[in-house]
């Protein structure tokens, strides 16, 4: 009787400690990720995902519950996610960042893929991921690295 007691108090602890990490999530995605963005080419669909037809392009930018360290041990422990390569830690902005890339093919377009991982505070860390087609042209890439030193600088 005791085992089944001890058994239910860990399972109730496991449950509580799940739904504070789950609501911890989902408040900090509701917060706004300072961001510049052009409003005449990008749509704003949520309160942090842009998207854009002219160009292909796609913007995600998220705060994370976990720091930058235990992100980066993860990012090394798990097997690379299909499609994006760990590029390994990159310095912008005088910021240490956390980069995965590749391509991938959505609705019969091929994109370039980035993740990045940018540290926030201790517990947070801000996860931005971008998508341009292939073949957009330089003007395109340009804006979209803008948008990436936007987030970086900003946050």
């Amino acid at each position: 009787m005791k085992k089944i007691g001890v058994v239910l108090v860990v399972l109730f602890l496991s449950f509580n400690h799940y739904s504070q990490n789950t609501n911890s999530l989902f408040e900090l995605q509701k917060r706004k990720v300072e961001i510049d963005i052009d409003r005449n080419v990008f749509t704003n669909v949520t309160t942090n995902m842009y998207v854009s037809k002219n160009p292909d392009a796609l913007i995600i930018a998220l705060f994370l519950p976990i720091s930058y360290k235990d992100q980066k041990a993860k990012i090394n422990r798990k097997p690379i996610v299909k499609g994006l390569e760990f590029k390994g830690e990159k310095k912008l902005n005088n910021k240490n960042i956390l980069l995965l890339s590749g391509k991938v093919i959505k609705k019969g377009t091929e994109f370039t893929k980035q993740k990045y991982y940018i540290k926030q505070d201790k517990n947070t860390c801000i996860e931005l991921t971008t998508m341009l087609a292939v073949n957009a042209d330089a003007k395109d890439k340009m804006m979209l690295t803008e948008i990436v030193n936007s987030v970086i600088e900003k946050n």
